[in-house]
């Protein structure tokens, strides 16, 4: 895991060991300001750390900028319910909004059963620093892809999804920063593809679950 750095503990303290301008690519899933529980699942997850407000927003937006290289790519996982403070945060940050990517999650939540629509997307703020071209074909804005069941934490990426993310915007080699790492996905991907990684995550008990589960990856890829 040479190249995968899982550190635990509060993104605002750890950034600042971080250089300016030396991320190549920012994928990351931050809460989303809505006091998140799902109940749905037979394993009850406790809920996400600083996910009962967007305060902290402005600040790590700012963060996000310095760190990033000039002409790179950054995708935050957003939801609707808080999408405009998300993108006028984004905006005051220096960031250009290029597109708003929807994830398709192929089956439903539950959520309200008898008086809303089904949800069955989320989001995903495509932002820039500069200009950068995407790698390979033009794709549609709509990505098809199933979740994952959240059986390692409460709003678990799927590895494919993010893997796509990464080899769009970025190079065998470069360096890849998540915020929130959660269960891990994102450090699993970029070990798939051979991108370096750096993930912070302040959840212990979360950390420590989602350490375990990318060594025990890492390690049986490279038994076989």
């Amino acid at each position: 895991m040479d190249n995968i750095q899982l550190i635990k503990g509060s993104c605002f303290e750890l950034n600042k060991e971080i250089a300016d301008e030396s991320i190549d690519l920012i994928v990351t899933d931050p809460p989303y300001g809505m006091s998140f529980v799902s109940n749905i699942r037979k394993i009850k997850h406790r809920p996400i750390a600083n996910d009962d407000n967007l305060l902290w927003l402005p600040e790590w937006f700012k963060d996000q900028f310095r760190l990033l290289k000039d002409n790179s790519h950054a995708y935050v996982f957003c939801s609707w319910h808080n999408i405009d403070v998300f993108k006028i945060q984004a905006s005051n940050a220096g960031f250009q909004l290029k597109n708003i990517l929807i994830w398709f999650k192929n089956n439903a939540g539950q959520g309200d059963l008898f008086g809303d629509y089904a949800p069955q997307y989320e989001l995903i703020l495509f932002l820039t620093k500069g200009r950068k071209l995407l790698n390979g074909k033009r794709l549609s804005n709509v990505i098809r892809c199933p979740k994952t069941g959240n059986e390692n934490h409460p709003t678990e990426k799927p590895v494919p999804l993010i893997q796509l993310l990464i080899e769009k915007s970025s190079l065998q080699g470069d360096l890849v920063l998540d915020n929130f790492f959660g269960s891990g996905s994102c450090a699993i991907a970029c070990s798939n593809l051979n991108r370096r990684f750096i993930g912070h995550e302040i959840d212990e008990e979360r950390f420590n679950d989602a350490n375990k589960r990318v060594q025990m990856i890492l390690s049986q890829t490279k038994l076989f």
